[in-house]
């Protein structure tokens, strides 16, 4: 009798592969904005900080309804049915701007409609990636989170070309069939958590009877992988200055990085290089983001978030410095790679962080909170480098702040209490 001892492939392999893929597509909305700047302006005289601040207003509502998507997920209904929700209003929401002739409309189509489903489709899938992974965990967030950088890389030009060849409204409505085609099938592969497979997460092993944990709760937390000592509560988090120093944290570091690429095309495009040499910039930054998200959930299961975030944020920082003096296209690209491999890095490192200080029972609804506190650099930081352009006819003091924002975030990270990392022995599901 032959016995079959292949085997089989934990399934929150498989779920990391769909959220990846609709990453993939759903990022690029986010990531490729910049390249719509300079046409749409243009054509309806808006001004570019006006226009930018459909980006802003878009953030905005991506968190307001983050709490909502987390909440829900956790709770009531199974995540495949948010984000499918989240990408019928994300289809809907590009068709729309496709159509719009008033910024009024582009506000309501992309701002609003298209916010609301960037948050139902994201939040669900990034609180229950760690429910997965004990082990492996940083590994399976910077495969997903790659998918955003991928989706830069081939997106930034390709949306460029259809613009020079059919226009910005052709090129709105490409990627809302797109969104549609792609991120509403895939979420059938979501699942909450591995129970509802009959699995444990990924290097948790079932607990051998009699469970010495059972009676205490202090064993299980030193018996757990992830090193968490408790799950917190959206009311405990909140009493806790760990989670407001994150926030913040959070708003000044993204204010500099979206700064910069949001404005990297219509920046470029003013010194005299070229729409399609910037938006392949803008590409090649997306790609090595992708490249860092994948090898900034790798390295830090082995260092740790804290040496993680040390090293991404200084070396964003100094990109961010040498953004200033960029004058030709080798300096561009001089500038994208390390710029997008160090933004790309400290994506992963957030679920992480969370998951470390509070636990993940409550994840979803924590990150909605954090976002809520959070958004307001990334949310104005594209904007407030715009305005600056508008009134100084140059990106240059907008760059300049953009770094020290980051630094200053770097300093507050540090004050967190932030685990060691622990290497599970177990690594099967």
């Amino acid at each position: 009798m032959k016995i079959n001892t292949k085997k089989a492939i934990f399934y929150g392999w498989w779920l990391v592969a769909a959220a990846a893929l609709i990453y993939v597509v759903e990022a690029s909305v986010v990531t490729t904005f910049g390249v719509y700047i300079k046409p749409m302006a243009m054509e309806f005289h808006w001004g570019r900080s006006p226009t930018t601040l459909a980006f802003s207003f878009f953030m905005l509502t991506t968190t307001a309804f983050s709490i909502l998507a987390g909440y829900i997920s956790d709770r009531y209904i199974k995540p495949k049915w948010v984000i499918m929700a989240g990408g019928l209003l994300m289809g809907l929401g590009l068709i729309l701007t496709s159509r719009v002739h008033a910024l009024w409309q582009f506000y309501l189509c992309y701002s609003v409609l298209g916010g609301a489903g960037f948050a139902c489709v994201y939040i669900p899938i990034v609180s229950s990636i760690p429910r997965w992974f004990k082990s492996k965990q940083g590994l399976a967030l910077g495969i997903f989170y790659a998918g955003g950088g991928i989706g830069g890389l081939i997106f930034s030009p390709l949306i460029q070309s259809w613009i020079d060849h059919y226009g910005w409204r052709t090129a709105w409505f490409i990627m809302a069939i797109i969104v549609l085609c792609i991120i509403i099938p895939f979420a059938l592969f979501i699942k909450r958590d591995p129970s509802d497979k009959g699995l444990l997460p990924l290097g948790e092993v079932a607990p051998i009877t009699p469970n010495p944990t059972a009676s205490n709760p202090s064993a299980k937390a030193k018996a757990s992988p992830q090193g968490v000592g408790r799950n917190y509560t959206v009311a405990e988090a909140l009493k806790t200055k760990s989670l407001w120093i994150f926030s913040i944290a959070t708003s000044l570091i993204l204010a500099g990085i979206l700064m910069a690429q949001i404005n990297l095309v219509p920046n470029a495009t003013d010194l005299g290089i070229s729409a399609a040499t910037a938006s392949l910039a803008l590409g090649f930054a997306n790609g090595f983001n992708a490249a860092g998200r994948l090898g900034g959930g790798f390295i830090s299961d082995r260092i740790g978030t804290r040496l993680s975030m040390i090293f991404c944020l200084l070396l964003g920082a100094a990109a961010l410095f040498w953004f200033i003096f960029v004058n030709q296209p080798w300096m561009l690209f001089l500038f994208a790679v390390p710029f997008g491999f160090a933004y790309g890095f400290s994506l992963p490192q957030t679920p992480r962080i969370i998951a470390e200080l509070f636990g993940t029972k409550s994840m979803g609804a924590i990150m909605g909170v954090n976002g809520i506190f959070g958004v307001w650099g990334p949310a104005f930081g594209p904007f407030i480098g715009a305005w600056i352009y508008d009134h100084t006819d140059s990106y240059k003091i907008a760059f300049l702040a953009g770094g020290v924002a980051v630094l200053i975030g770097l300093g507050l990270v540090l004050m967190l209490k932030l685990k060691r990392p622990v290497h599970a022995a177990a690594q099967t599901g």
